[in-house]
């Protein structure tokens, strides 16, 4: 009967990975960058700082009402002797 090779992980596969996650990572964060620069320059391309900085206050006025809404559970947050 014929042996059968059984594929183990080397260090050198490991490191190999690691670095082409990081790769990934460094390639991803460079697009979210360009992509931050650019909607940037388009929002005080058209005047809109100040538009956009009451919007985002409303929505995060209108979040922390919605979370003051939420019912809180019947348990008890202290732990029952």
């Amino acid at each position: 009967m014929a042996k059968l090779n059984k594929s183990t992980i080397t260090k050198h596969d490991i490191v190999r990975s690691i670095k082409e996650l990081e790769n990934r990572i460094n390639f991803v964060a460079n697009h979210m960058r360009m992509l931050d620069d650019v909607l940037d320059k388009y929002i005080r391309m058209n005047k809109h700082q100040d538009k956009l900085t009451k919007f985002i206050e409303k929505e995060v006025k209108a979040n922390e009402h919605k979370q003051e809404k939420r019912k809180q559970s019947g348990r008890s947050s202290t732990p029952s002797e």
